[in-house]
């Protein structure tokens, strides 16, 4: 099928631009923001994929998804819509979002009307961007992963609404990837984004559930001059008691110069990456057990400590396939 965006000189193959070059049904391409204030109040997250080979009827499907978290009250939102080769509109439903300048603004005019939840945000660099190395992992002979990522640490201008209150002075991280990742397959993955004055951090670590490293990279960005690029990384997780959920997750950052710097992660309110209902609390104790039990990930909003400073940001802990270590079992996709 033939769109908008193949009059534009950008063809990589003898394909339309509607076909990707992998015929993987998880071959995807997305982007990710968090959200949250300078004070641990508030976070959210949100982002887009298009998935061409993931079929809503006879054309690819496009996902966007909106979550936070507040005073221990909790939001979700999903919206799907198919692809009729307009993978160049970046919006499904109330989630939309658009290319101001190329590596240097986005917008996000992101609405939650059910749970009074918008923002109207234009994101721009606070630090350099980091580009991963290519994640690429097979279990057995199953691809699980053959993906490009890179990052990059910004300020929010504009105003983010949600549990009745109005931030405007937020900052936050956003993610771009493309490539395989099979979710459902995915082992273990701990991923800090954190931001402190002057710097930020963006480090992951993929493992087996036995805890074998299978990946790591990333870097501590300043807001100018070069990264120092995390060669290995170190955790010991303290979880709350009866939960596969972390209450502090304690790092160690291996720089390639060989300095290692202790990174201490607190949860201030967490986001349940599984199936869960549009709005509840953690007062709910009902609601937070199936929360837990049935989310294959979680990212955490956190207070960060290294060096003697403070800073604010999210770890995201992939625990789909669970954790021997920590005693977290397998989680099924979507149960």
């Amino acid at each position: 099928m033939i769109g908008k965006a193949d009059e534009y000189l950008v063809h990589q193959t003898e394909k339309p631009l509607a076909q990707v070059a992998s015929d993987h049904p998880e071959w995807q391409d997305r982007f990710y923001f968090n959200i949250h204030d300078r004070e641990g109040k508030f976070a959210a997250i949100t982002g887009l994929g298009a998935f061409p080979n993931r079929k809503v009827g006879p054309h690819g499907m496009v996902q966007a998804y909106m979550f936070a978290v507040i005073n221990d009250q909790h939001y979700s939102y999903l919206n799907v819509r198919p692809i009729n080769a307009d993978r160049d509109e970046m919006q499904a439903g109330t989630l939309s979002y658009a290319i101001v300048e190329p590596l240097k603004a986005w917008r996000l005019d992101v609405a939650d009307e059910a749970n009074g939840i918008k923002g109207s945000l234009v994101f721009r660099p606070r630090c350099p961007l980091y580009t991963f190395s290519r994640v690429y992992w097979q279990d057995g002979h199953r691809l699980v992963a053959n993906q490009m990522h890179y990052t990059q640490a910004g300020l929010y201008e504009g105003s983010f609404t949600v549990g009745g209150e109005t931030f405007t002075d937020i900052l936050g991280m956003r993610d771009r990837s493309w490539g395989v990742r099979d979710m459902a397959n995915v082992p273990v993955w701990y991923w800090i984004s954190a931001q402190f004055t002057g710097f930020c951090i963006s480090a992951w670590l993929w493992e087996t559930p036995d805890g074998e490293v299978i990946h790591v990279d990333g870097g501590i960005i300043p807001e100018e001059g070069d990264a120092r690029q995390v060669t290995k990384i170190e955790h010991e997780l303290e979880l709350w008691p009866g939960t596969k959920r972390p209450r502090i997750g304690r790092f160690t950052l291996t720089t390639a110069d060989g300095e290692r710097m202790a990174l201490e992660a607190s949860e201030i309110g967490t986001i349940f990456l599984g199936p869960v209902a549009s709005a509840w609390s953690d007062s709910d104790a009902k609601a937070l057990g199936h929360a837990d039990a049935s989310a294959f990930g979680f990212d955490q909003h956190c207070r960060f400590r290294m060096n003697g400073e403070t800073g604010y940001g999210i770890v995201e802990y992939m625990m789909t396939g669970g954790s021997r270590r920590y005693g977290i079992p397998r989680t099924q996709m979507g149960g």
